[in-house]
């Protein structure tokens, strides 16, 4: 039985063993701006996702997109400018659910505007702006300011995240939505 999560359809089964494992990317695709179709069992799944989010789940997954990515495409001395984004996205990310203990929001500019400290806006929105002008694949030199800012925020993330306990949920109220998922079809 398929349910339109965004932007995809998958099993509903699939779906709720990944939301009893607290996975990122279904928060993040229910949370998605982008809503092709909303079937009322999404409607039922985003009810009760909220109940399943794991801090330190979270926290992990993207202390781990962020270093992954810091560490293939951002080290040299000319980078892939937008590779930037793949770091700084999940360290914000990041940032927002150890202040606000929930999952983060997925639009990049509502986590500049909340999570980035006021003098790397300017720095962000600069890097920005020469993304905005540069080739998809294209290359710039390594900003070292955006690299120590990341440096700083991987150690203070990884430190945090040691002291966040682990949420361990039942599998009750995901049962209940399969078998009401299955009487309504």
């Amino acid at each position: 039985m398929m349910c339109w999560i965004y932007p995809a359809g998958w099993d509903i089964r699939k779906a709720l063993q990944l939301l009893y494992k607290s996975n990122p990317v279904l928060f993040e695709w229910c949370a998605s701006p982008i809503v092709y179709k909303e079937t009322e069992e999404a409607r039922w799944l985003k009810e009760i996702l909220p109940h399943y989010f794991s801090r330190k789940k979270s926290l992990y997954h993207y202390l781990h997109m962020a270093r992954t990515n810091y560490r293939t495409y951002l080290k040299g001395e000319e980078v892939r400018l937008k590779k930037y984004f793949y770091v700084l996205r999940p360290i914000l990310a990041a940032k927002w659910i150890l202040g606000e203990k929930c999952a983060s929001p997925m639009l990049f500019d509502t986590l500049v505007e909340a999570e980035l400290e006021e003098s790397m806006k300017p720095v962000v929105s600069r890097l920005l702006a020469i993304k905005k002008n540069t080739p998809e694949m294209g290359y710039g030199v390594r900003l070292t300011e955006v690299n120590e800012y990341i440096d700083r925020k991987l150690e203070e993330i990884q430190t945090a995240a040691k002291t966040v306990e682990d949420s361990r949920r039942e599998w009750d109220e995901i049962n209940q939505l399969f078998l009401k998922i299955l009487g309504n079809r």
